[in-house]
């Protein structure tokens, strides 16, 4: 049997999955590869150097660690100007960088070395819109994979890597499981970050943070439901399904609430570990993603 750990995107809800690897790893399920898209790469990332509860406080450290201001810096006149000047993102990466190596995340590090658990990063190679795995190649170096999955566009610029620009894996899926079945896994544990069987809007969408918002969650739905359809129907694969989502109102840039994220996280995964028709149920829709909401809303132009 090989279990694989197939961690979804999902911005600040990101600290759920370090909750969830912690009821795991007291359960004593640990994987035998990594799959991680966005900020499921930045934990699957912590968690592939050594699996187990020390590399779970770590990436808990991390979480409590990060800030708005790392991740999305600047105030609106300074992304105002990155509008008006022609840059490629409304936000500069530089700092977030600097807090990746900071954490640990060295530039020099390559795939190879994680040499306790095999570790798989997605991205979306720009120029032909392809998916990426990082890390079937031992030399990649982690740090780039990291950067390039996290290029949400158009909120961070995309990862430019030997030549070739990369932006978030999230673009072409956002729970990679596919790449987990193309490298054999026989047993899944999916952390998906997301709300499932939301209802469709009742009423007239209107504005234009609604309507990007609606196109968005409709693409990365269908994406979504591809590779769930590709493992339910994959011979001699058990997914285990864990679907996450804050217990409350947060805005995908907020970082402030990480603890309260974890913890919810660790108790959401208690609850379907104990509960093993929870964990084979499926979703009938994925969720909305309010990344693009979020940053409209922010300038006011949210549907009325």
């Amino acid at each position: 049997m090989t279990r694989a750990f197939v961690l979804s995107g999902g911005g600040s809800l990101g600290a759920m999955q370090v909750g969830a690897l912690r009821a795991l790893v007291e359960r004593d399920i640990l994987p035998d590869l990594i799959v991680g898209c966005s900020v499921g790469a930045l934990n699957g990332s912590i968690f592939a150097a050594r699996p187990g509860s020390e590399a779970v406080e770590k990436a808990a450290n991390v979480w409590r660690s990060v800030t708005r201001s790392i991740v999305y810096p600047g105030r609106r006149l300074s992304v105002f100007l990155r509008i008006i000047t022609g840059r490629d993102s409304l936000y500069d990466n530089r700092r977030f960088y600097a807090f990746l190596q900071a954490s640990g995340c060295t530039p020099a590090q390559t795939f190879g070395d994680l040499r306790a658990t095999r570790l798989f990063v997605t991205a979306t190679h720009l120029r032909t819109g392809r998916l990426h795995v990082f890390g079937d190649d031992l030399n990649d170096r982690v740090l780039d994979a990291l950067m390039a999955s996290t290029a949400l566009t158009p909120m961070h610029p995309p990862w430019e890597i030997n030549g070739e620009r990369y932006v978030d894996g999230g673009t072409v899926t956002p729970l990679p499981l596919r790449v987990a079945l193309d490298r054999g896994a026989t047993e899944i544990y999916a952390l998906h970050l997301h709300k499932p069987n939301q209802e469709p809007p009742t009423s007239r969408v209107r504005g234009v943070a609604a309507h990007i918002n609606q196109t968005v969650s409709t693409m990365l739905r269908l994406q979504a439901e591809h590779d769930l359809l590709l493992t339910e129907t994959a011979k001699r694969v058990k997914l285990r399904y864990f679907t996450l989502w804050a217990p409350f109102e947060l805005e995908s840039t907020d970082f402030s609430r990480a603890e309260d994220l974890i913890k919810a996280g660790y108790t959401r995964a208690q609850e379907l570990l104990d509960n093993e028709a929870d964990l084979s149920s499926l979703p009938t829709t994925a969720p909305a993603h309010s990344w693009w909401q979020t940053l409209l809303g922010r300038w006011q132009v949210a549907p009325r």
